[in-house]
């Protein structure tokens, strides 16, 4: 059953522009009571045209100011398209902005009756539900205090425990996940699942792409200018990074001529997130007497799902097959990491840990973990290599072979690694 369906819908805001170029012109306008303003439209949709099924969960991606939470104020009925239609089968809540329907001077206690209100419920209701909304947000000490002295997280807290006791057919989230700590993130997410698993539809706006891949049944990727795509969580996400980070300036232009022309079906799968040999690096440089060769290098998960995209403190997982062509007793294990820009950050080699690979066989198997990984926000070259013990000899080594993504998270810091710190004053 179709729930949600957008039917050629383009959806444009309106930019005015003061075109005066000279002081004087300015001057005489104001006088004279005269505006020489130029219009111009940005497209967040354009002619788009999808369903959601019922019991989906749908992630919604693009860059900032691609029409994501415009998309979500469509559903909502909050704003109106411009063109085409919109059809919606079912109880909406919606989570759409920190602190949407909170009257600021108003207590927590208070804005809980007025935004349950907005969201349909009765008094009755409200007040059968009220300790546990009270409970799943944490703020039992807070709910008589003026809601202007919440922080973010806690006015965030709090709209989502009203939310999602609406019981709604339909949820609607736009980066609910981006405040708060990690615990009530987590709670969050959570709720999420359960709504998931007992049927619900969810239309989730995000950045993180690592979320969006685990609870997301399909994906639509809003691309600038009003293009809107859909399909598997793996191709658009594999999507939307190539053209985010390529440094290829020839292929995103072939990849934005292609979505332009609506011809996504003749791109080729280089781009999916479980293509983790890019052909643009296949080149990289590799040296060393083959005596133990490299067969296999792919990124995962900590369960060894196939990806290539991590957020930061995010796990990442590399496992390497390699074979010997020579009887060789032992080995070490090199890794770098280096910055688009070349810039190497991580070298780390497993002898470091206190381990050194002896019994080797024909055909060889070895992983490892990065825990908590600190990288920042960009898109990282990877090489590996196998030495002797010395670290002198190389047997294999493959100088930026491989690349992988660090995507936009919840850490709000520049730079390419995060720096923990202890302050005192």
């Amino acid at each position: 059953m179709t729930v949600i369906e957008f039917k050629n819908v383009t959806k444009y805001f309106n930019i005015y522009q003061n075109k005066s170029n000279s002081i004087k012109e300015k001057f005489l306008n104001k006088i004279l009571n005269r505006n020489k303003l130029q219009v111009n439209r940005m497209y967040v949709l354009k002619d788009a045209s999808y369903k959601i099924e019922k019991g989906q969960t749908v992630g919604i991606i693009g860059e900032n100011g691609t029409g994501k939470s415009t998309s979500l104020k469509l559903i909502s009925n909050i704003l109106k398209p411009n063109s085409g239609d919109i059809i919606v089968n079912g109880k909406i809540s919606s989570l759409l902005e920190i602190g949407v329907g909170f009257q600021p001077d108003l207590s927590g206690r208070e804005n809980v009756y007025l935004y349950g209100s907005i969201l349909g419920l009765s008094k009755t209701e409200i007040e059968e539900r009220y300790d546990g909304i009270v409970k799943f947000a944490e703020l039992e000490k807070f709910m008589d205090t003026p809601v202007k002295n919440y922080s973010s997280g806690m006015y965030m807290r709090l709209a989502f425990s009203v939310a999602v006791s609406v019981d709604p057919d339909i949820l609607l989230v736009d980066e609910v996940l981006a405040v708060g700590d990690a615990n009530f993130q987590k709670k969050c997410l959570d709720k999420i699942m359960e709504f998931k698993k007992h049927g619900k539809t969810i239309v989730y706006v995000s950045h993180d792409m690592s979320t969006v891949r685990r609870i997301c049944d399909k994906v639509i990727f809003i691309k600038r200018g009003g293009y809107v795509l859909e399909g598997t969580p793996e191709r658009m996400i594999g999507l939307y990074m190539k053209l985010t980070y390529s440094s290829d300036d020839q292929e995103k232009k072939d990849l934005d001529k292609y979505i332009e022309n609506n011809n996504i079906e003749q791109i080729s799968d280089d781009f999916n997130i479980e293509m983790h040999e890019a052909k643009e690096f296949i080149n990289g440089n590799r040296s060393g007497n083959r005596e133990l060769e490299i067969t296999k290098l792919y990124f995962s998960d900590k369960e060894g799902r196939p990806r290539n995209f991590y957020g930061t403190e995010e796990d990442i997982k590399v496992n390497i097959e390699y074979k010997k062509n020579k009887d060789i007793k032992s080995a070490v294990l090199v890794f770098e990491i280096y910055t688009e820009e070349g810039w190497k950050i991580i070298h780390h080699n497993c002898q470091q840990d206190g381990l050194v690979i002896t019994d080797i066989k024909d055909n060889n198997v070895i992983s490892f973990i990065i825990n908590n990984n600190i990288l920042l926000k960009s898109k990282y070259y990877f090489s590996i290599g196998l030495f002797d013990e010395t670290c002198e000899n190389e047997y294999d080594f493959r100088d930026k072979h491989y690349w992988f993504y660090v995507h936009e998270s919840n850490i709000k810091e520049d730079g390419k690694i995060k720096v923990k710190c202890d302050w005192q004053l």
